[in-house]
């Protein structure tokens, strides 16, 4: 387990721990169950000054405690939530980051927010060793600063700093861009959308949970009721809204049997047929499943494609009864609507399947990119297939060494590629032969997902750390168009 330590400079001696008691039965299940220790005699001896525990779960990765500067019996506590104390851990101040309805003026905001208190997962805690009761707290929800030791807390939330996860563009005048993020819920905002402070805010939330947070991945509207949204949590945890209504969500993924349980993904694919007259919707845990009502109901339409849950699920854009399904280092395909499944991974290494893509020129033609173990292999591996996954082709050509997470393909331009890597975008011309960088302004970051708006000529880039960016592609097709001739 965790611990953190820190050292009171006004009064030598005394040193904290904070650490998981795994003792108690809810430590595994972040509910509170942590310890301060305090020592006196620089760590020669220890006692736990309080009762009970620490009324906040450590753990994970956010484990934090610091000291006052100035009064080495003044304690703030980094966990799942803030918690403080005065009296050298025999008593604690709970910050109430899980009382949804507190809005007491505890916490302001320098961009208007509609979530309420301080966000959840504290990572870190900073005290200012020079300004008495001036601290600074990064969380899941960004930064926060307090004057006046914690009692209240302005956020700085006009960083561009979001982690998203998945992105959609719609057909709207401008086109607007759909969004998961990393524990702070959906968005939708216009492709034109600018910050401007003092100005209203163009990206509105599409969901949001009590504590201002909560993890989004796939979010869309309903292609034929706009008044429909849908919205993926992590592992399965798929939903439909009213919109314009954050809290109206109700949970509609296919349920697990006892005999048969589901196996989700983390960010677990799910998407809205584009062919349809009427909505059709496709999920995937370890077997492909489409529902006609909205989510209601959910049927099977594959065997078991793996071990694990499936990464990746697209649908053709030229034929709605081609599907390809990605996971557990192996790729299927069908094109009969899911009557009938084909693996076709010979070819591709057994490495994490991070994105499929289903060309939008050839029936026959589909693209994967994945990766290694980061810690042990940042090589690029980005395959293509033009017969339907049997037999594939490495077109990684020159990309440097850098895990690929998405690709994408220009639907209005044959040949037309972009990937995005842990470290930026790249761009070809020539069906993957050659690759060119696209991140000139562009911060490294990693781009997690990439997406071509075929209409307005436009690449949206989705980063884990800088939002999302934008690129007028025109040029780039016309370029492509010059290279033909």
């Amino acid at each position: 387990g965790r611990i953190a330590i820190d050292v009171a400079a006004s009064k030598p001696g005394v040193v904290y721990a904070l650490m998981v008691d795994h003792s108690r039965p809810g430590a595994r299940n972040r509910q509170p169950g942590s310890l301060l220790f305090r020592s006196d005699d620089y760590g020669q001896t220890w006692k736990c000054p309080h009762k009970g525990v620490v009324p906040t779960y450590v753990g994970w990765d956010f484990c934090d405690v610091r000291v006052s500067f100035q009064n080495a019996d003044e304690v703030y506590i980094g966990g799942l939530k803030l918690v403080r104390s005065r009296d050298g851990g025999k008593s604690f101040i709970d910050d109430g980051g899980l009382k949804p309805n507190r809005d007491d003026g505890t916490v302001l905001r320098l961009h208007p927010h509609q979530g309420v208190g301080l966000h959840l997962d504290v990572h870190e805690v900073w005290v200012d060793p020079e300004i008495p009761g001036r601290a600074m707290l990064g969380n899941d929800g960004g930064l926060f600063i307090s004057w006046d030791r914690g009692d209240t807390w302005l956020h700085l939330n006009e960083l561009p700093i979001s982690e998203f996860y998945r992105i959609h563009l719609d057909d709207q005048q401008p086109f607007h861009i759909w969004g998961g993020t990393q524990d702070n819920a959906s968005f939708v905002g216009p492709s034109t959308a600018r910050y401007h402070p003092g100005k209203p805010d163009l990206w509105q939330q599409v969901f949001l949970d009590p504590w201002s947070g909560g993890d989004g991945f796939a979010t869309f509207p309903d292609p034929h009721d706009s008044s429909v949204i849908y919205y993926t949590q992590q592992m399965g945890n798929l939903k439909r809204a009213k919109r314009g209504d954050i809290r109206s969500g109700r949970r509609i993924g296919p349920r697990s049997g006892r005999e048969d349980p589901l196996r989700w993904s983390w960010d677990t694919p799910f998407f809205a047929s584009q062919h349809s007259e009427k909505t059709i919707l496709y999920c995937a845990s370890q077997y492909v499943m489409r529902s006609v009502d909205g989510g209601n109901r959910w049927e099977r339409i594959s065997p078991s494609l793996g071990r694990s849950a499936l990464q990746s699920l697209v649908e053709s854009p030229l034929d709605a009864k081609r599907l390809v399904a990605g996971g557990s280092g192996r790729i299927h395909f069908t094109a009969d609507s899911g009557k009938s499944w084909n693996e076709r991974s010979k070819g591709l290494p057994n490495k994490t399947i991070r994105d499929v893509l289903a060309s939008a020129h050839h029936p026959e033609k589909a693209y994967v990119a994945m990766s290694g173990r980061r810690d042990r292999d940042c090589t690029s591996y980005l395959y293509a297939t033009g017969d339907y996954g049997q037999n594939w082709k490495s077109i990684a050509s020159n990309l440097p060494n850098e895990p690929v997470n998405a690709i994408a393909e220009d639907p209005k331009t044959p040949g037309l590629l972009f990937a995005g890597t842990d470290l930026g975008v790249y761009v070809s011309l020539d069906s993957g032969a050659h690759w060119e960088s696209l991140s000139a302004s562009l911060p490294t970051c990693p781009v997690v997902d990439i997406a071509v708006h075929g209409r307005d000529g436009a690449l949206v880039a989705a980063t884990h750390g800088q939002s999302i960016f934008i690129l007028d592609i025109n040029n780039i097709r016309k370029a492509k168009d010059s290279n033909n001739r």
